[in-house]
């Protein structure tokens, strides 16, 4: 279900649990907590993980305001997680 995220390594990992564990209930804070993780960790992040963050960035708040009116129940979290693997896999050839 989330090996694209998981895939990611240290950002994966923090964004699996930004997402499962983030008192949002609204998509939109949602999508500023996820952001911001990515924001922190730019600093350690590789040229290539760079681009693929910054599309990830910048898909997350529309896909999740267009895909969700809240966000706070596991099931919902789970697709959410769903479709940031959908939008990683999307990142993935816009960064090649």
């Amino acid at each position: 279900m989330s090996d694209q995220l998981l895939a990611l390594g240290v950002i994966g990992v923090r964004l699996y649990d930004c997402i499962l564990t983030s008192s949002a209930t609204y998509p939109e804070e949602l999508a500023d907590n996820i952001v911001n993780e990515i924001n922190n960790y730019l600093d350690h992040a590789t040229p290539r993980e760079k681009v693929l963050l910054f599309h990830l960035a910048c898909d997350i708040h529309e896909a999740l305001s267009l895909g969700f009116h809240r966000i706070d129940g596991l099931e919902k979290r789970q697709s959410v997680l769903r479709m940031v693997c959908v939008l990683i896999s999307r990142a993935r050839i816009m960064a090649k």
